[in-house]
């Protein structure tokens, strides 16, 4: 990917090999313009907060501050991406805190703010008790042999089968690999030898999360009985009760302020104007709450989400009704779309 869909390596200016070259013209502003300078831009809108633009982010916020932005959503100026435009002031840094510049996404879209608290825990965070991992290009194409409607074998569970709490599968069909599904699973005597090892390690005990998201959606697999399709991301516990772990996991990521504080981390990456994309990296910084998640535990296993997302709010000390209420909404819309056509894919 990096030699066909970018520059062919690391920016000269602190780009990583897979920001887009848009940065590039951002970090050279940064070095010409005066301290009393102004630059507009019109940018992909994936600059504010892909993880490969950081550097640029971070040397321009240390000159210069965002004084206007514009965003919309929809596809402009013909361009084949979603776009934005921001102003920034040189001669002053940033008064914005982080590492992203989501905000121009998260002001217009109504996303509250997380609250302090959340941040102040002292419990670590998400990827000290697990590893997170999201299978790519040669999984898929290794699995696309061995996936039918087979009567056994371990359950094949794609980002399109993924709601909070809930998983859809054999009551949502799928397409995958060009091939419709009522309730895909995987004959693993059909798997070469190197995919037949990576199964293995997969039918383990685990949280199954969705990458494109409106809010985290994730689902517990405690008896490690099912195989995450591409482009799932999946959270693998490292303690000694792994099935207790798992359901602490996924209750922790069913929560307003998961969602909310992966929304300022990553606004602006997903494929749609209302989404975000997810990854490993980005859920392993998730803070850990001081407080127990045995309630929301025990919500959760009952199927009450939105009695888990309150119970990992008071693990955090938590009290933000505007916080919950946004949340709530987007729940609502996830629970009353009906199930739709699931096309996965290795792009996606």
């Amino acid at each position: 990917m990096a030699a066909t869909t970018t520059r062919g390596g690391s920016s000269s200016r602190g780009g990583g090999p897979y920001a887009d070259a848009a940065v590039e013209f951002v970090a050279l502003a940064a070095e010409l313009v005066s301290d009393s300078g102004r630059v507009a831009f019109v940018l992909p809108q994936s600059v504010l907060s892909a993880r490969d633009a950081g550097a640029t982010r971070s040397a321009v916020d240390a000159h210069a501050d965002i004084v206007w932005s514009w965003w919309t959503g929809d596809r402009e100026f013909d361009a084949h991406v979603h776009t934005c435009a921001l102003v920034f002031q040189f001669g002053t840094p940033s008064t914005r805190k982080g590492a992203t510049w989501g905000h121009v996404v998260t002001d217009r879209q109504g996303v509250p703010e997380v609250p302090l608290a959340f941040e102040q825990q002292g419990s670590g965070r998400l990827g000290d008790r697990c590893w997170l991992n999201a299978n790519f290009r040669d999984e898929y194409y290794g699995m696309v042999p061995a996936v039918g409607d087979h009567d056994t074998g371990p359950q094949l569970i794609t980002s399109g089968l993924i709601d909070p709490g809930r998983s859809w599968w054999g009551r949502r069909p799928i397409t995958f690999a060009k091939q419709r599904f009522a309730a895909p699973r995987l004959d693993l005597d059909a798997l070469d030898l190197k995919m037949q090892r990576w199964a293995s390690r997969r039918l383990v005990p685990k949280v199954l999360i969705a990458n494109q998201t409106k809010i985290i959606e994730a689902v517990a697999d405690p008896g490690g009985d099912v195989l995450p399709g591409v482009p799932v991301i999946s959270a693998y516990p490292t303690g000694d009760d792994l099935a207790g772990s798992v359901w602490e996991i996924a209750a922790l990521l069913t929560s307003p302020v998961a969602s909310a504080w992966a929304w300022h981390r990553s606004a602006g990456t997903g494929l749609s104007a209302d989404a975000i994309r997810l990854g490993p990296v980005l859920l392993a910084d998730l803070p850990w709450p001081d407080g127990s998640l045995a309630a929301a535990v025990q919500e959760l296993r009952l199927g009450d989400v939105r009695s888990c997302g309150r119970e990992v709010h008071r693990a955090f000390g938590i009290n933000d009704e505007e916080l919950v209420a946004w949340w709530e909404a987007a729940l609502f819309k996830i629970e009353a779309r009906q199930p739709p056509d699931v096309t996965e894919s290795p792009r996606q």
